[in-house]
């Protein structure tokens, strides 16, 4: 015999409520229904569900091992029941989201957790990438939107919401601290003379050319491997504070300190779509999430 997804409710019921009563309002029923629905389920299986006495109900054993398989497919069930109605009131089946490398990608991931939680079955693609690259993969529909810091440059083939800000530092190895420090060497322009340690890829036009404060710097695609490279002695770097401040905490980077000017750029995180393309169900609630995980942070 093959149980429908209603017999697998009343069970769940049943066994949750502790009574055929309880049971039989919480499924909109009367409790004689639901008292010979379980008994000509009994029969039918030749299964005894649930011991019955004068004062007294309880599942059995048999029971209680299907109910969490009972649990599984009911939720599946209604998970699907009510993805199907999304997708009727015009949720999209799959997002793929573009995610610069340099942005600091907790809180956004924080944001697509509570996202699923409301759409358990929408399908999520993530993508982690320079943000030019990010840019390119959106015009040739790659991707749905990415989120990136704002450019020098307006694109009028692109619509944008504000996220939220972002400050970055400069930052460097305790070791170069030092020699900078022993030379004397606390200057803005001083930077100039290192190595600059840029997360981009040299494949795609910079965002914003003022980023490039060195003669001389390397490039890497992942902020992790950026971060490493500095702390490696092998230049210095601009970053996200929220991501490096546990470094700062450790020592292993050094917060460069200017007698110039100060240490610290704030920068605009941004969500970018296409301008042709307005903004999807799910989307719309993406952003509003990011909104206020980065603000609460």
């Amino acid at each position: 015999m093959k149980l429908s997804s209603e017999q697998l409710e009343l069970i769940l019921e049943i066994i949750d409520r502790g009574n055929f009563s309880a049971a039989a309002r919480a499924l909109n029923r009367v409790p004689s229904a639901v008292s010979m629905a379980i008994a000509n389920l009994e029969a039918e299986l030749n299964l005894k569900l649930f011991e019955r006495s004068k004062n007294h109900l309880a599942p059995t054993e048999v029971a209680l091992s299907i109910e969490p398989h009972a649990r599984l497919i009911v939720t599946k069930l209604r998970q699907l029941d009510l993805h199907l109605t999304e997708l009727s009131t015009g949720l999209e089946t799959s997002l793929c989201i573009g995610i610069a490398a340099d942005v600091n990608q907790k809180f956004l991931l924080a944001g697509i957790e509570q996202l699923i939680q409301r759409y358990p079955l929408l399908n999520i693609e993530i993508v982690s990438a320079p943000q030019q690259e990010l840019k390119t993969r959106l015009h040739r529909n790659e991707i749905d939107l990415y989120i990136a810091y704002s450019s020098s440059q307006l694109d009028n083939n692109e619509r944008f919401r504000l996220l939220g800000m972002e400050q970055f530092v400069a930052a460097v190895s305790p070791k170069d601290a030092q020699q900078l420090k022993a030379h004397n060497k606390n200057e803005l322009t001083m930077l100039s003379e290192l190595r600059q340690i840029i997360v981009a890829s040299k494949h795609y036009p910079l965002p914003d050319s003022r980023v490039l404060v060195s003669d001389s710097y390397w490039y890497s695609d992942n902020l992790s491997m950026a971060i490493d490279m500095v702390e490696q002695g092998l230049g210095w770097g601009n970053f996200p504070l929220s991501v490096v401040q546990t470094h700062f905490a450790k020592q292993s980077l050094v917060r460069l300190a200017f007698l110039d000017t100060t240490n610290g750029l704030d920068m605009p995180i941004h969500a970018i779509w296409p301008a042709y393309k307005p903004l999807s169900k799910s989307m719309q609630l993406l952003i509003e999430l990011w909104e206020k995980q980065i603000h609460r942070a």
